[in-house]
């Protein structure tokens, strides 16, 4: 309503300076043997067709131009809402992001310590392994040594026996007497009766 208000004083505005135009120019318009009177004529005419112009826009011109920009702001208004449901859309899923990473992070941290509390176990027990299979090494060890230490004494003894045999072998022979030989087989026979 105040809209058209303003129209209409607009209007009255225009027809007024046209009046006042025609009115102030009744000198150029009575000479017409002047030269000076074709200027103000077309100035005159400028502003006639300057206000039929403009009284044209005005009246017809100004329902589709305020329908114009009314739906170009309501086109405006749309992409804006558009856009900020994409940023919103848009930061919803750089949050997402955000936990995904926070949540990859916790977990790259429990597998982390997953594996070197596994590697320590497994340390433990390669450790302990080891400790067996040294200490069943050792025992082994311990029974080739009281092995070769027993069958080593053997063979001295045996090497002994031999060296008494072959010295006394020798020996004997030089210091037995007949009388010796005779005590010996009298001796051997005293065991042999016996059993």
């Amino acid at each position: 309503m105040r809209r058209n208000k303003h129209i209409a004083l607009f209007g009255c505005y225009l027809i007024a300076v046209f009046i006042a135009l025609l009115l102030c120019s009744t000198d150029a318009l009575a000479a017409e043997s002047s030269n000076n009177w074709r200027s103000t004529f077309d100035l005159v005419m400028r502003w006639v067709n300057f206000a039929i112009i403009a009284f044209v826009l005005v009246k017809f011109g100004r329902k589709p131009i305020s329908d114009f920009l009314a739906n170009r702001r309501e086109e405006i208004d749309y992409q804006i809402e558009k856009y900020e449901q994409q940023k919103g859309a848009a930061e919803e899923k750089v949050q997402e992001a955000k936990e995904m990473l926070n949540d990859s992070v916790a977990r790259f941290e429990r597998v982390k310590q997953k594996i070197i509390e596994d590697g320590e176990k497994k340390k433990q027990q390669i450790i302990e392994d080891a400790r067996q299979e040294s200490r069943i090494l050792l025992e082994g060890t311990q029974r080739k040594i009281q092995n070769q230490i027993a069958e080593a004494k053997n063979l001295i003894r045996s090497e002994l026996i031999e060296s008494a045999i072959a010295l006394a072998e020798k020996r004997l022979p030089q210091e037995i007497t007949a009388a010796d030989e005779q005590k010996l087989i009298e001796h051997y026979m005293e065991i042999t009766a016996g059993k």
